[in-house]
């Protein structure tokens, strides 16, 4: 399957940020989890357990990644 990682906007400590898509395009892997673990690797911002990326969570649209803070 194909994903695209977005991870949600952000609002602390003053300063705030919009969803973002990660990457140009879609990771080819077998689940969302692994598409990440993938693109990300050993970033040391990427929490495979939470699935977070600099404590954002982390969706495979763009919908959902806009829910919090645009």
């Amino acid at each position: 399957m194909m994903f695209e990682i977005w991870s949600e906007g952000f609002s602390a400590t003053g300063q705030s940020g919009s969803a973002i898509r990660h990457g140009q395009g879609c990771v080819k892997a077998k689940s969302f989890k692994a598409a990440c673990a993938k693109f990300f690797g050993a970033n040391r911002y990427f929490n495979r357990e939470k699935m977070t990326y600099w404590g954002c969570r982390l969706f495979d649209n763009e919908k959902e990644a806009r829910k919090s803070f645009g």
